[in-house]
């Protein structure tokens, strides 16, 4: 029997053809469910992961699974992921904290078994935005995002029988609160929680002012904050800047429970030298109104927060500080000066500082000021007394700016020296006895101090002698000239009344005016003689003198040895 050879290659042709249709029909329906039950997989996980968010406080938190697969090195499941917190309240209410805002968290992670554990950890780091992001109703912004990564020694999430042990670093390029004015620029930020405590360490590079110029130089801060279950959270750090004069340490606890918390900074005394830095390396804008300076300055930062927001208050205290404020120059400054707010600025009235040395157009020393710093920018001076020429010479209550000090500040002398007061105008041979009291405007201007129309007035009856061993030209003559007449008349002078003017302006040249009547027993029997005078010298070379023998008052000397003290 015989067969056709193309009738049997017809019948293999078929059935290959019959076995191909099977094969592909099989993996055509493979496929199919493949892809169903990776959807089925995907929506899964991602509803899994929105209901565990929610039951963790994210109220509104979308969680969505958009890629699935094996991670590298069968390590686990690797999942592209996508959080959306459509809001943060819920979350901020666990925390303890007032929260708002929207927030999206994506990448993708490795998700992997160890033992009963499951491990999950960042494939690189996960890429966090935010959107009205606001804590205690003030707005927080991250204007280049943030990233979300896995520390070298831990996974990300740890799940087990006893619990969930996180361990995330989250990098911030920069956060801004614009209604403190504050920026923090490279902030990286270690979290690890366990079901029994966490901790969160944190460094920004620079934590700056945004306003010009800026109360405080920027700083480099370190932070180390811990919790227990149940406990309010206890935190340390360190602050550091202005090219190595400022260190400071912090310490503070916030309450979850009620939101409410406290932070108290402390500085290393900061020596300002002429060699040195300076103020503006610690102030810029004590350094906009205050020129060379020198002392010691130690800082108290006291940060309260809660439900009315954030408060801050601190003190300085001064030591033998020295400076000038414009046209006017300080030494010789000791005291402790409250704030009662940082932000803008505020010095409560009543502060006390003790001033060796005053020049604003006459030379004071041994003085007390009290004052106070407001939200308009402006120096209110309640008080000022001074010794001067051997009396005193008190300030009637005045205000001015600090960076643009206009105005007339009126001066009243009571009992000074005439000798003393002689001195400054330096007249060869001249001596005399008496007091004198009366009022010294001074008028101050952009970066000038004038001396305006002072009239001081002689107490009662003194005496004013003139006998120069070389007398000027227009009191040389001979006998009987009128330079030789008056010339005799002041070799004893016993005057009735005295009247002195002065004029002048500061680190300039003073110009006096003496009005005498009286008489010399010696000069025509005791006539009675009225005389004119015009005198003139330099005003600031009273400031060459020594200021060895500061006295400090007994109240601010208190202050000043209580401040280390701790705070009540």
């Amino acid at each position: 029997m015989t067969m056709d050879p193309t009738v049997v290659e017809g019948g293999d042709m078929a059935l290959r053809k019959r076995k191909w249709r099977v094969a592909a029909a099989v993996a055509l329906l493979l496929g199919c469910w493949t892809v169903v039950a990776g959807l089925f997989v995907t929506d899964g996980l991602g509803a899994a992961t929105t209901l565990a968010l929610r039951r963790a406080g994210f109220d509104e938190a979308v969680a969505t699974v958009d890629s699935l697969g094996l991670a590298e090195g069968w390590r686990g499941l690797r999942v592209g992921l996508a959080v959306d917190f459509n809001g943060l309240a819920g979350a901020g209410a666990v925390l303890g904290v007032p929260l708002d805002g929207r927030a999206r968290l994506s990448g993708e992670l490795v998700v992997g078994l160890a033992g009963r554990a499951v491990m999950v950890s960042p494939r690189g780091c996960l890429d966090m935005k935010a959107e009205g992001l606001a804590l205690h109703g003030e707005a927080v912004l991250l204007p280049e995002g943030a990233t979300l990564c896995a520390t070298k020694d831990a996974p990300t999430l740890r799940w087990s029988d006893d619990g969930a042990v996180v361990a995330a670093e989250i990098h911030v390029p920069r956060l801004d609160l614009p209604s403190h004015a504050l920026r923090v620029e490279g902030l990286t930020t270690l979290l690890r929680q366990t079901p029994l405590s966490q901790t969160v360490e944190s460094h920004a590079a620079t934590l700056r002012r945004t306003v010009t110029p800026a109360e405080i130089t920027p700083l480099a801060v370190t932070a180390k904050a811990e919790q227990k279950t149940g406990e309010p959270w206890r935190f340390t750090g360190t602050a550091t800047g202005a090219q190595g004069l400022l260190t400071a340490t912090l310490t503070g606890t916030h309450d979850p429970n009620t939101g409410e918390g406290r932070a108290d900074l402390a500085t290393k005394p900061m020596k300002l030298t002429a060699k040195g830095p300076g103020l503006k390396a610690v102030s810029p804008l004590l350094a906009g109104f205050v020129g060379p300076s020198t002392g010691t300055l130690t800082a108290k930062v006291n940060l309260v927060w809660g439900a009315s927001g954030l408060r801050s208050s601190g003190q300085v205290r001064i030591q033998d500080g020295a400076g000038k404020f414009g046209p006017v120059a300080v030494g010789g400054v000791n005291g402790v000066v409250a704030l009662s707010s940082l932000s803008p600025p505020v010095v409560p009235d009543g502060q006390t500082l003790a001033v060796a040395l005053l020049d604003i157009g006459v030379p004071l020393t041994d003085g007390t000021i009290r004052f106070g710093y407001g939200r308009d920018r402006r120096l209110d001076v309640d008080e000022a007394v001074w010794r001067w020429a051997g009396g005193s010479l008190r300030a009637d209550p005045f205000e001015l700016s600090p960076t643009s000090p206009k105005g007339v500040v009126t001066l009243h002398a009571d009992r000074v020296d005439l000798a003393q007061i002689l001195t400054l105008v330096a007249v060869e041979g001249m001596d005399a006895t008496g007091t004198l009291s009366g009022t010294l405007p001074v008028r101050l201007s952009g970066d000038r101090v004038v001396l305006d129309g002072g009239v001081l007035e002689a107490t009662g009856t003194g005496a004013l002698r003139y006998d120069p061993a070389h007398p000027p030209p227009a009191l040389k003559g001979e006998d009987g000239s009128p330079g030789a007449l008056l010339l005799g008349a002041l070799t004893d002078f016993r005057y009735d009344t005295l009247r002195l003017t002065i004029d002048g302006e500061a680190g300039g040249e003073l110009s006096a005016g003496l009005s005498v009547r009286g008489s010399n027993p010696s000069f025509y029997d005791g006539y009675p003689v009225s005389l004119n005078l015009k005198l003139s010298g330099a005003l600031d070379r009273i400031l060459r003198q020594s200021l060895d023998a500061v006295r400090i008052p007994d109240a601010v000397r208190e202050r000043m040895t209580g401040f280390d003290q701790k705070d009540p």
